[in-house]
């Protein structure tokens, strides 16, 4: 299946939308109104964060159905600061090798550089025209392809033919797989009782959730529940998998809940189908006048 994950001209809206919410520390615009700077900008379908460079690595992991034979994303190198460009500007993408690990001080993943049989870049030149701030790329995945034990990176820049500098912080797309044998999409039962065993008024729904890799044995997965994430973790030895566990994100307990006034009052329990295939999660809270039971089921 191949899918254009996102609408141009609903892309470059949200790109430039987000971009003006972020300061100028954070996209290092000079100060001088005379200077300009460049960023790589990638918003996926439905986001809302620009997920370019290391503040938001995690974002830009590849969590497309491993069945499909091929996925598009769409981005933009866009030119910021108060400067307009006086003459065309040529703008040709990078893969940047030594950028691979750029974020081993934080995940401690050893990245190999995807081989060019698991995507291709539309084109790797375009032009910002005078006048202009932007020049859209489009980069074709193939998830089919992908070996789901094995750890890809795709860091993407850019250069171009004015010496404009490109920006310290959005200066690379770092597109990666993680190698999780979990990861992936799966159709998404949410069950909630207003009780604590399941005797109180019902309400739910059916949908279609990611698991998204953390880690190659850890993936975050959404809560119908105030959408809190589980980490769902396990053990990988030569392939089989053991001891899986499940905690609601402490990060969402911290602010989600609290905001809320949630306590936890049972743990998540996590019951795991013999082919890995289903999850069942069941966890009670109290939201500060009445438990809830919530029960949250994926399954491909």
């Amino acid at each position: 299946m191949k899918r254009s994950i996102i609408k141009s001209i609903f892309f470059l809206a949200a790109a430039f939308s987000l971009t003006s919410c972020l300061d100028g520390d954070d996209q290092n615009i000079p100060a001088d109104s005379s200077q300009s700077i460049l960023e790589l900008l990638y918003v996926p379908p439905g986001g809302t964060t620009i997920n370019s460079g290391l503040t938001y690595y995690a974002d830009a992991a590849l969590t497309y159905p491993a069945t499909d034979e091929a996925d598009t994303a769409t981005f933009v190198v866009s030119l910021q600061g108060s400067k307009e460009l006086s003459k065309d500007l040529t703008i040709n993408l990078v893969v940047d090798a030594n950028a691979a690990n750029d974020n081993f001080a934080s995940d401690s993943i050893d990245y190999k550089i995807m081989p060019d049989s698991l995507f291709t870049l539309i084109s790797k030149t375009a032009v910002i025209k005078a006048g202009q701030r932007s020049a859209e790329f489009k980069v074709i995945f193939y998830p089919s392809k992908i070996n789901a034990t094995e750890n890809y990176a795709l860091p993407v820049t850019a250069t171009n033919d004015g010496n404009i500098d490109i920006s310290s912080n959005f200066g690379h797309i770092y597109f990666h797989a993680i190698g999780n044998p979990i990861g992936g999409a799966y159709s998404w039962n949410y069950d909630r009782y207003n009780s604590q065993d399941k005797s109180g008024a019902y309400s739910g729904f059916q949908d279609a959730t990611i698991f998204s890799p953390v880690n190659p044995t850890t993936v975050k997965a959404e809560s119908g529940y105030l959408a809190v994430h589980y980490l769902i973790s396990f053990t990988n030895t030569d392939g089989i998998l053991s001891d899986f566990s499940a905690v609601i994100d402490p990060d969402d307990v911290a602010d989600i809940f609290a905001a809320n006034t949630v306590t936890i009052i049972t743990a998540p329990t996590i019951t795991v189908s013999e082919n890995n295939t289903k999850f069942v999660l069941n966890y009670v809270v109290f939201n500060g006048t009445a438990y809830r039971n919530i029960s949250d089921t994926f399954y491909k």
